[in-house]
Formats: structure tokens, C-alpha cells, sequence
């Protein structure tokens, strides 16, 4: 009897309670494969991002492999000098549009996000004018004997493509900001296929050169680019009153972004020119094959950055400074990690790698590739601070910290060029950004960080 009234005194409520209360099991652990095929999870758009990069570094190194096997040295050196153009105004187009819209986009939602998306449209379609009319005055400077004539014919090129090019990049960089990855890489396959086919066939009739090979590039660029525009016309409404007022929102930011991208941009992409000045266009073709070398390596870490961006801007819009340092030390620690292996590889075969993918013609350059791979190396360890010192509006800091590269490249790199050529201008480029990188690093580590009303726009 004891015994029962011993458990007659729990109460009922109590045993209905635990009755009713669900059993709670440990979560189960998403396989690595579920991980990667899964659209929310991180795997799955690093995976996607690195997959499009490959598709558009393979693309470019392609193309200069084919330039290489199927012209002269001097063929290649001019697209070399032709496609430094495009990476000068396709950085300033980033500095200028694409990062004020990775800082701000974020923050808005619905029909703002929209209208903003068309004004960021419509200063990119003014800064492609602008920039075809420069490039139309350089073409006529070289046809009436200013700098090496057979650039003339590539300049008369880009006249178009270049704008066709600095679209499909601007494309690019709105589809990475609202984490449309899928988007970008069936953009980047498509152009793939086209642009090497093209070349392909034109190299197998003996018609290949620097200019037909630009108008391959912009034929497909410009049909891709007109195939994202319709599909992706319900994400941007475009009107000139509202893209006024977010040009003088974005100039807030942009203003200094574009100064320091174009103090850094002039500083990282003139050796190619002066290499031509000082030597000639043959030891510019030579830089582009030691350069197209190193990007072997180039997809993974591009991909890791075009999600880095954006990825740092919305953490520091989401969850505040705090969060945004501990992201940028972690992603520096793994970027570091994957270059070194990179550097590693290219010191001890990247003068065989020249030659396999390019031709014997451009033996004896291991040297360069090295080097060229320490740059790599440095510039990707230190992109992380580059962007949170835009995405905590710092831009101002980033602008004063690369006149260091504009400084040794005036100096230093002018004789190295003139004195070393192709391995003088791969130390002028790693010393520069080497110097410039640290300061950035240890500027942004020491930097108050807070801003106040850090989640609203401008």
C-alpha cells in the first residue's frame, strides 16, 4: 500500500505534461553532397561562384593560349595592351558603380531595391559612352603616329567591344550582389562557348589576330548581355530623376572609391604599356604569357572573391563591425592557406608551364612566373581589408593607402622595367602591392570601425 501512494503524489498535470512534450533528438547532420546542392547553404554558393570563375578564367586563358599558338609574340602583346584597357575601365567601373551598389543594395528591399538596380544601370550605360569616346580618341592618336601603329587596328576594335565588355561585367557584379550565382554562371558558359569556338575557327583558317579576336569577344559578350537584360528585366526599373539623386548618394562613397581605384588601377596595369615603351610590344607579349601562367590558379581564388564582396558587405549590414572583423581574419586565413600551395607550384614548374602552354618561344621566364605568383599571392591575402574598408565607408583610406603603389611604380618600377624589362616589371609589381597591401592590412586592423546608423542607406 506504501507503494502506491508513494506515486499517487505526482501530480497528473505533471505526467500529462511530460506526456505531451515532444522527444527531442539531435539534429541530423546535412551530408557534404546535400551541403553543395543546396541553394541556402554557403558550400553551395561558394561551389557555384568557384564554378563560374573557372568558366570565365579558363575563357580568358584560353583565348591567350590560342593568340599565343596561332600568332606572333607581338599578336599577343598588343591584346595584352588591348586587354589591360579593358581591366583599367572594368576597375573603374567597379570602383565607381559596382561597389557603392554591393554597399547599398543589400539594405534595400522590394520596389526600392528595383529603382535602384535601374539607376545603377543607367550610370553604367554613361560610363560605357564616356569611355568608348576615350578610347576612339586614342585610336585616332595612334593612327596619326602617336605610340606603336599596330595598335591601331585593336583600339578601332574596342571602340565597340569594350563597352560590350564593361556590360557584361556590370551584369556580372549586380547578379553576385543579390546572390544570383546560377545566373552568372550560365552567363559566363554561354560566352565560353561562343568566344572560344570563334576563335577557334578563325585560328583554323589563318585568320586569327589582336583586333578579330575583340570582335569575337564583343559579338558574344554583346549577345549575352542583351539575353540577360530581358530576363532579368522585372530586378531593375530605370528612371533618370531617380538615377540623379543615387548618383549623388552613391558619389558620397563612389567619389573615393573611384579616386582610389584609379590611383590603383594606373599603378597595377601600366607595366604592360611599359614594357612596350621602353622595350617593345614582343616582352609585352612575353608578360601576358607569364602572366596567363599565374591565373592558372586565378579561378578559385576570383571566385572566392566575387562572393567575399558581397558577402562582407551584407555582414557588416546585418550584424555590425564586430562580426565584419572576425569574417575578414578568417577568410585571410584561408585565402593564405590556398595561395601559398599556388606559389609553391608555380616556383618549381612555372618556367615548364610556359612552355607547355605557350611555346618554346617563351622559354627562360620562370623567374617571372614566380614572382608574378608572390603577387598573386599578396594581392589575395589582402582583398578581404580592401572591401571592409568600403563596406564601413572608409574609402577615403584605401585612396590615400595606394598612392604607396602609384609612388614605387613612378620610381622604383620605371627603372626596373627600363634596366630588367618583363622580370624588372614583375618586381616593380610585387613591391608595390607588397608595401601597399601591408599598410591597408595594418590600417584597417587599427581603425575604429564603428559608424553610426550602420543600417541605413548613404
Amino acid at each position: 500500500m506504501a507503494l502506491f501512494a508513494e506515486t499517487e503524489t505526482v501530480p497528473r498535470a505533471e505526467i500529462e505534461m511530460a506526456e505531451a512534450a515532444p522527444i527531442t533528438s539531435p539534429k541530423p547532420r546535412i551530408s557534404l553532397f546535400r551541403q553543395i546542392i543546396s541553394p541556402e547553404t554557403a558550400l553551395h554558393q561558394s561551389a557555384i561562384s568557384l564554378a563560374d570563375q573557372a568558366v570565365a578564367s579558363v575563357t580568358n586563358f584560353l583565348t591567350g593560349i590560342i593568340i599565343a599558338r596561332a600568332c606572333s609574340k607581338d599578336e599577343l602583346g598588343l591584346y595584352m595592351l588591348g586587354y589591360s584597357l579593358v581591366l583599367f575601365v572594368t576597375d573603374m567601373q567597379t570602383s565607381l558603380i559596382a561597389t557603392p551598389y554591393m554597399v547599398y543594395a543589400p539594405r534595400l528591399k522590394g520596389h526600392a531595391h528595383a529603382l535602384y538596380t535601374g539607376s545603377t544601370l543607367i550610370h553604367q550605360l554613361v560610363f560605357c559612352i564616356v569611355t568608348m569616346l576615350g578610347v576612339l580618341c586614342g585610336a585616332v592618336a595612334v593612327t596619326n603616329g602617336v605610340g606603336p601603329r599596330a595598335l591601331g587596328p585593336v583600339l578601332w576594335a574596342l571602340i565597340l567591344v569594350i563597352a560590350l565588355m564593361m556590360l557584361r561585367e556590370f551584369a556580372r557584379r549586380v547578379c553576385f550582389t543579390r546572390l544570383k550565382l546560377k545566373a552568372v554562371f550560365l552567363l559566363d558558359t554561354g560566352i565560353a562557348c561562343g568566344q572560344i569556338s570563334g576563335l577557334l575557327v578563325l585560328a583554323h583558317f589563318g585568320l586569327l589576330s589582336a583586333s578579330r579576336a575583340y570582335w569575337v569577344v564583343g559579338l558574344v559578350c554583346g549577345i549575352a548581355v542583351l539575353g540577360w537584360l530581358w530576363s532579368e528585366r522585372a530586378c531593375y526599373d530605370a528612371r533618370m530623376g531617380e538615377s540623379l539623386a543615387d548618383f549623388n548618394k552613391n558619389w558620397v562613397l563612389g567619389k573615393w572609391v573611384f579616386a582610389s581605384g584609379l590611383v590603383w588601377a594606373i599603378s597595377m596595369n601600366i607595366y604592360p604599356w611599359l614594357l612596350a615603351a621602353f622595350r617593345d610590344v614582343a616582352s609585352t607579349g612575353v608578360w601576358a604569357a607569364c602572366f596567363g601562367t599565374v591565373s592558372i590558379g586565378g579561378p578559385a581564388i576570383v571566385g572566392l572573391q566575387n562572393l567575399i564582396g558581397p558577402k562582407i558587405a551584407n555582414e557588416y549590414a546585418t550584424h555590425g563591425h564586430r562580426a565584419l572583423l572576425r569574417l575578414v581574419l578568417r577568410i585571410t586565413a584561408g585565402v593564405a592557406a590556398l595561395m601559398s600551395l599556388l606559389c609553391l607550384v608555380m616556383f618549381i614548374w612555372g618556367g615548364r608551364l610556359v612552355i607547355l602552354l605557350y611555346g618554346r618561344h617563351y622559354a627562360g621566364n620562370s623567374l617571372v612566373v614566380g614572382v608574378l605568383a608572390l603577387n598573386a599571392l599578396v594581392t589575395a591575402v589582402t582583398f578581404p581589408f580592401s572591401r571592409a574598408l568600403f563596406a564601413i565607408d572608409r574609402a577615403r583610406v584605401d585612396f590615400v593607402v595606394n598612392f604607396a603603389a602609384l609612388f614605387i611604380m613612378v620610381t622604383v618600377g620605371l627603372w626596373l622595367v627600363r634596366a630588367f624589362g618583363p622580370i624588372g616589371a614583375a618586381f616593380g609589381l610585387l613591391g608595390a602591392n607588397f608595401v601597399t597591401s601591408a599598410i591597408r592590412a595594418v590600417v584597417f586592423l587599427r581603425l575604429p570601425i564603428f559608424i553610426p546608423n550602420e543600417n541605413t542607406v548613404g
